[in-house]
C-alpha cells in the first residue's frame, strides 16, 4: 500500500481551504493507497471550519495550529519536520491551499515520484497568473538570483517526493529560510515539470513586491558560499574587460556589503531551536468524520 501525505500551510483562508479539500478528494483517487492530509495552520485569528463529510477518499486530516505567525515557508518546514517523525516509507507532497498550485495535477507528480523515488519533481510554471509588473520583477529576480548563485530557481513548493529524499533535504536548515532554496541547495537529484499556475479560488495573490524581495533575499542567503566565490570571479572578469581602477574599487565595495549583508541576515534568521515546539496544538479528524480531537503537543 502506498501511503501518501499531502502537505499544505494555510492562513486565514478556510474558504480556500475547503475547495481544496474537496477538488483533492475528486482527482486523488488511487486504489491500495492512503491520503493523509497535513495543513499547517499558520496562526489563523480566524477559526478553521472544515466540510469533511463528503471527504471519503481522504483517510486522515491534521491540522497543526502554530502558537504564532512564520509565514509559509517555514510552516512548509515544521509540516516536513512532522511528517519526518513517520517511519513508514511514503510518497510526500507539497503545495499552496489557495488553489494556485493546480491539485488536479497532484496526481501526476505524485505517479513520478512514487516511480522515481530518488528524484524531487517540482512544478515549474509555464503560465503565471501575476499583473505585468510583478511578472516582470519576477523574471529580474530570477535573473539576478542566477548570475550570484549559478541556480535556476523556476519553481515553487507545489511538488512531490518519496520520503527516502528527507534525509538530504534535513541535511541542515535551509529549508527554514525558503522551500525552494533549499531543496535546490541540498538534493541533487530535481526534475521540474511543466505545470500552469492556476488562479486563486478567492481573493486576490498574496505576491506582491515586499514578498518578491523578501524571498529573493532568503534564497540568495542559502547560496552565500556560492554567491562568495561568485563574486571574485565576477570583479576579476569585469576589472579585467572594463579596466577601470574606479569601477573595480566600486565592485569591491558593493559586493563586500553584500557578503557582509547576506551574513548578518543568515545569523539573525539562523535557525537555533526545535521548530516542532512551534506547534501548540493537533487538531485530528478521523476517516469516520464523527471524532475530532485535539491533541496538546
Amino acid at each position: 500500500m502506498n501511503n501518501i501525505f499531502i502537505l499544505t500551510p494555510t492562513f486565514n483562508d478556510s474558504r480556500s481551504l475547503n475547495k481544496l479539500l474537496f477538488v483533492l478528494n475528486k482527482s486523488i483517487r488511487k486504489k491500495n493507497t492512503k491520503f493523509r492530509v497535513i495543513i499547517v495552520n499558520d496562526c489563523s485569528s480566524e477559526k478553521i471550519d472544515l466540510k469533511t463529510k463528503s471527504l471519503h477518499n481522504i483517510d486522515n486530516i491534521k491540522i497543526l495550529n502554530l502558537k504564532k505567525n512564520v509565514g509559509s515557508q517555514k510552516a512548509i518546514y515544521i509540516g516536513l519536520k512532522y511528517i519526518e517523525k513517520y517511519k513508514y516509507k511514503s510518497i510526500i507532497s507539497v503545495l499552496d491551499s489557495d488553489g494556485e498550485d493546480d491539485p488536479f495535477k497532484l496526481k501526476k507528480l505524485i505517479d513520478l515520484a512514487i516511480k522515481e523515488k530518488g528524484i524531487i519533481f517540482a512544478a515549474s510554471r509555464s503560465r503565471r497568473r501575476e499583473n505585468i509588473l510583478l511578472r516582470t520583477l519576477n523574471k529580474i529576480r530570477l535573473l539576478i538570483t542566477f548570475i550570484l548563485t549559478g541556480k535556476n530557481m523556476n519553481f515553487g513548493n507545489f511538488s512531490a517526493f518519496a520520503s527516502v529524499n528527507l534525509k538530504n533535504i534535513f541535511l541542515n536548515t535551509n529549508l527554514w529560510l525558503a522551500y525552494s532554496g533549499g531543496i535546490l541547495k541540498n538534493c541533487k537529484k530535481i526534475k521540474l515539470i511543466s505545470i500552469e499556475k492556476k488562479k486563486r479560488y478567492y481573493g486576490i495573490s498574496k505576491v506582491n513586491l515586499k514578498f518578491l524581495l523578501d524571498h529573493s533575499i532568503k534564497i540568495i542567503c542559502i547560496f552565500r558560499k556560492e554567491i562568495f566565490i561568485r563574486s571574485i570571479f565576477i570583479i576579476s572578469l569585469m576589472i579585467f574587460i572594463i579596466k577601470d581602477q574606479y569601477f573595480g574599487v566600486q565592485l569591491i565595495i558593493f559586493f563586500s556589503l553584500l557578503n557582509i549583508f547576506i551574513n548578518i541576515y543568515n545569523r539573525v534568521n539562523k535557525l537555533n531551536f526545535n521548530p516542532l515546539k512551534l506547534i501548540g496544538s493537533v487538531s485530528i479528524l478521523k476517516k469516520n468524520r464523527q471524532l475530532q480531537t485535539i491533541i496538546n503537543f
